[in-house]
């Protein structure tokens, strides 16, 4: 694979700018050949169509009052000679506009930049460019390629620099940063004209040393103060902990003094300037927690034992807390974790068993009552007024933490965790899958076995959560073979 970076004569698909000296042409018929291609080939000069050809020394008689006295051979290498070529097209370039390309460009090196990338020069300055039959990137290219032999050039750039594209972004953005703390892509694209802004949107993102702050805004490693002292007491507190625990959390970590004397940087800016500036070399991150090298953590375990310290939360403070832990929300963590330790009483609200005292063998026996066969949806429920008191009021997510954990007689299973009620309440003796359960309710059901109205009676009934299953040709399956034997 042809390397990234290469120097001007070996960039591939390039035709240097025509000697102009080549065909021993004057400067008067080159300037008069120069103002036909200019003025009637603006989109370019097809050069080898012999129709083009004709036209050419139809605009030469017209406007110049000249026959071209050269064959075709020799008045097509004259053309060349005066324009570009490009896509087999041929483009007069006048010695005004590259001279303007020149200064353009020279004036921003001159102020300390290193590179120009050939898109974003044509972008910044298309009105005018294209005015002067510069009408791509590609002839743009072919250009400052002949007005600057002693730069550097690559498929993307050109500059004073020889470097990947990883390195020549970070030197440039280094370079403008200045004594700034925080920049926006916004004020680092202001800073560098000449650099799409994409790539530095993308460079910030896979370099870690620039860190996140907040939304478009980031700072640098360089512009964190970190003293001595802290980075040792936050580096002995984290091998404590990780050694007690198998983990420990940034909110666990002394970052009191690192919090003060950067206090222009948001808590998740800190977080991975101590990460990367104390902890890296030793330690692993995933979102606030912190694992020695090699070692995993249960996130689950973790939420559980967090859980164990709370009276009451709200799903949304759980969800919170498990995005915090593995950076991404998935539900089913903070679900499992919660119903794990603690009691779900709403929607959105979780209390510790503190503050509910469930009479099992009565609530047990007042379900009996309520559940004819094996299992019943937990939709199918209503009549909450026959279980004993428990210290909160009963609803279907009560019921369903009832029987997750307390109950001796019912269990509780649904194709996953969710906030919709969806699920069955099975007695315990019952050995069924849920998938089986599934397949026996829609057998006893005679709904048609298809994909659609399978799933549409499930989810009306209560059994799944969303109007499509995963196991729905299982369950289809299932349904039929009990069909077949008559139950």
């Amino acid at each position: 694979m042809e390397p990234e970076i290469t120097r001007a004569a070996k960039l591939p698909g390039f035709d240097l700018l025509a000697d102009t000296t080549s065909h021993g042409q004057d400067e008067a018929l080159c300037s008069k050949l120069e103002t036909i291609l200019f003025t009637h080939f603006s989109n370019g000069f097809r050069l080898h169509s012999p129709i083009e050809l004709r036209r050419f020394r139809s605009f030469a008689t017209e406007d110049m009052e000249m026959e071209i006295p050269c064959s075709d051979e020799e008045l097509r290498a004259h053309i060349l000679d005066c324009g570009i070529i490009c896509d087999e097209k041929v483009y007069a370039i006048s010695s005004g506009a590259r001279k303007s390309i020149r200064d353009t460009a020279a004036s921003y090196f001159s102020g300390g930049a290193q590179v120009i990338f050939y898109d974003e020069f044509y972008k910044k300055n298309e009105s005018w460019l294209f005015k002067e039959n510069v009408v791509s990137e590609d002839i743009l290219t072919k250009i400052v390629l002949d007005l600057f032999p002693h730069f550097f050039f690559t498929r993307t750039y050109f500059g004073t620099v020889q470097a990947s594209i990883a390195d020549v972004l970070e030197r440039e953005i280094l370079r403008v940063w200045g004594n700034d703390i925080l920049l926006t892509y916004t004020e680092l694209s202001e800073r560098l004209p000449y650099i799409p802004l994409e790539r530095i949107k993308g460079f910030l993102a896979q370099n870690h040393d620039f860190i996140w702050n907040s939304a478009e805004t980031f700072s640098h490693l360089s512009r964190v103060e970190i003293r001595a002292e802290d980075r040792e007491a936050i580096q002995a507190a984290a091998a404590e902990k990780c050694s007690i625990d198998g983990y420990t959390t940034f909110l666990e970590l002394p970052l009191e003094e690192v919090r003060a004397q950067n206090d222009t940087l948001s808590i998740s800016a800190v977080y991975s300037a101590v990460y990367r500036t104390c902890l890296q070399d030793q330690y692993d991150r995933n979102g606030k927690i912190i694992v020695r090298r090699g070692d995993t953590f249960d996130a689950v375990e973790i939420m559980k034992a967090y859980c164990r310290t709370l009276e009451q939360c709200s799903l949304k403070d759980l969800l919170q807390y498990e995005k915090d832990l593995i950076g991404e929300t998935k539900h089913q963590i903070a679900l499992k974790a919660g119903h794990a330790v603690m009691v779900r009483t709403g929607k959105d609200c979780f209390v510790a068993e503190q503050y509910v005292h469930f009479d099992v063998e009565k609530t047990d026996r007042m379900m009996d009552k309520m559940i004819p066969g094996e299992y019943l949806p937990l939709q199918s429920f209503s009549a909450f007024g026959i279980l004993p008191d428990c210290g909160q009021s009963w609803n279907l997510f009560l019921l369903e933490s009832y029987c997750r954990r307390f109950s001796q007689t019912f269990r509780f299973d649904a194709p996953a965790m969710n906030s919709k009620n969806a699920g069955a309440v099975i007695r315990r003796r019952c050995t069924m899958r849920y998938v089986e359960i599934m397949a026996d309710a829609v057998a006893a059901s005679g709904v048609p076995l298809e994909n659609s109205q399978v799933c549409a009676f499930l989810y009306k009934n209560g059994y799944i959560g969303r109007k499509t299953n995963a196991s729905v040709g299982e369950i289809i399956e299932r349904a039929r073979a009990l069909y077949e034997r008559g139950t």
